[in-house]
């Protein structure tokens, strides 16, 4: 049996195009990520701002950290991410983990009616979320660097990644 070049051709095109649908829904997963990542980011920002204008000692929610939990070791996995760029959005959601410990103190303090604490922990609270988002237009603030990555990321050609 003879075969031709053009068979071999058409097997090693087929083959190839076999690897596109694979690597299509691995590029829309990742970015399906980013923009989990970044909606959270951008609520955990909107939250911290709203804690700091109410003056609520201890309100009843917490910030987000979902996407953080689910997406970031994925794309961590996928290689989206520089060291920098990790470390970036690192200690934004660990400043957003510590501002929830402080929530949840708030809570058991509030409960307990240990008022001195409370009011320290809320002192406390208000500067976290001051940091969290202080000068949100500068990529040295916490939200600005973390967001930057985010947006970043978004906005590459799905061709590039």
């Amino acid at each position: 049996m003879d075969i031709g070049i053009k068979e071999v051709a058409l097997v090693t095109l087929g083959f190839f195009l076999s690897f596109f649908p694979q690597w299509f829904d691995r590029r829309r997963k990742i970015r399906a990520h980013w923009l989990a990542l970044r909606a959270e980011a951008s609520l955990c920002t909107e939250k911290a701002l709203g804690y700091i204008d109410a003056g609520i000692i201890a309100p009843l929610y917490r910030l987000p950290t979902v996407a953080f939990e689910k997406a970031f070791p994925v794309l961590l996995v996928e290689g989206e991410l520089s060291e920098q760029e990790s470390l970036s959005i690192n200690r934004f959601f660990a400043h957003v983990q510590d501002i929830n410990r402080g929530l949840d103190n708030a809570t058991f303090m509030a409960h307990a009616d240990k008022l001195d604490v409370l009011t320290r922990e809320f002192n406390r609270n208000l500067s976290k979320a001051a940091e969290l988002t202080s000068n949100l237009e500068s990529e040295k603030s916490l939200s600005g660097s973390a967001l930057k990555v985010m947006n970043t990321k978004l906005r590459r050609g799905w061709w590039r990644r």
